[in-house]
């Protein structure tokens, strides 16, 4: 495109703004000559628009089909101000400025969140917290925190002592094989853990299908519970990690469902559940939805895509 064309391009947008604004004058003197007191009608949400809405004429013609518009979420208000959406998320909404700048508060929470994600992807799980959960330490192949996170691959093996452990104290065909590993955030085990495993531990088994032995991989990347699943023959995979931590949320565990019996295992075969931490999904509650995963694997003998969840 030379100059030529960029100077016809810009022609034509302020041509068609100019249109539009015209139009919007003659519409608002059409309004005041047939009412002197017309007011704004209220904003009506997608969801209740009938199929001629003009946004849904303009998608289809744009992909060349009919469509229906998604309904909105039910913390969506069109009319809503920076105050209500605040109060539904913790993201950074509305922030304001001093000048060009950011508030010096704003700035001073954007770091701090920043420190403890920081922290979080850097800390480790204290031995203790470990014993008194009833989880057998592992180590991954990564030989500390930095080879961990430079090399991810490595946290996906188990080292060779580690395989000789699994083999020993494993138990055997096991139908839920529970596995623990500090991934991106040990601060999310210390902060819900303690909370989170023994609710699921008690609601598998008032199911009916209690936990083998548990274990913890330190330095282990959520691939790494497969392994462990291979080595005990287990039916069903429960792998519950630290994840990478945001800037609102330093401490949020992610755990995932694998039906280790499928004739291949790749990430579109596991179910997920995330975001659970106490500004979450509560470690109670997510415990329970896992624990009827799990069950839901024994049962259909498929997770993920292959189950729809």
């Amino acid at each position: 495109m030379d100059e030529r064309d960029l100077r016809e391009l810009v022609r034509a947008v302020l041509a068609e703004a100019a249109g539009r604004a015209a139009g919007s004058d003659r519409t608002a003197a059409t309004s005041a000559t047939v009412s002197t007191t017309a007011t704004t009608p209220p904003t009506v949400p997608r969801a209740t628009r009938e199929a001629g809405d003009p946004l849904a004429a303009r998608v289809a013609a744009w992909i060349g089909r009919p469509v229906e518009l998604p309904r909105p979420a039910g913390t969506f208000r069109p009319e809503g101000d920076w105050t209500f959406y605040r109060t539904t998320t913790p993201a950074r909404l509305g922030v304001g400025r001093a000048g060009t700048r950011l508030r010096t508060e704003t700035l001073l929470e954007f770091l701090a969140d920043h420190a403890a994600a920081r922290d979080a992807v850097w800390s480790s799980v204290e031995p203790g917290l470990l014993a008194g959960l009833g989880l057998t330490p592992l180590r991954s192949t990564a030989a500390d925190r930095r080879e961990f996170l430079l090399r991810p691959d490595l946290g996906r093996k188990l080292d060779p002592a580690s395989v000789e452990r699994v083999r020993r104290e494993g138990t055997r065909g096991a139908r839920v094989q529970v596995v623990v590993c500090d991934g991106l955030s040990a601060a999310a085990l210390r902060a819900n853990l303690p909370t989170f495993l023994p609710a699921l531990v008690a609601e598998l088994t008032r199911l009916g299908v209690a936990p083998a032995t548990m274990f913890f991989v330190e330095h282990g990347r959520m691939a790494v519970g497969d392994e462990v699943g291979r080595l005990v023959e287990a039916e069903v995979l429960c792998t519950i990690v630290g994840e990478r931590p945001g800037l609102r949320t330093a401490e949020s565990l992610g755990t995932y469902v694998t039906y280790l019996k499928a004739p291949e295992i790749h990430e579109a075969r596991r179910s997920m559940i995330s975001n659970i931490h106490a500004g979450g999904l509560p470690p109670a509650e997510g415990a329970r939805q896992v624990a009827a995963l799990c069950l839901r694997a024994l049962r259909e003998r498929r997770t993920g895509v292959d189950s729809g969840a």
